[in-house]
């Protein structure tokens, strides 16, 4: 799989909950925190997005980039 540069948008409630892990220090609660928040939207992220044949922007080839892997 091709990594890509992503950007995720959190919620306040999202935020406040990473920070307050990090104070609390519990490596069990982080784990979990990436694993129900940050991994879920990393995950959702890196989901190929379906370009049509027709689009304008299409350009030869872009699909072999989302067929490997």
């Amino acid at each position: 799989m091709r990594l890509k540069n992503i950007v995720l948008n959190l919620t306040a409630d999202e935020v406040q909950e990473i920070l307050r892990v990090d104070l609390d220090g519990d490596p069990a609660e982080a784990l979990e925190l990436v694993r129900s928040v940050l991994a879920k939207k990393v995950r959702e992220a890196l989901k190929m997005h379906c370009v049509p044949v027709f689009d304008v922007g299409y350009s030869p080839g872009q699909k072999d980039e989302f067929s490997k892997g």
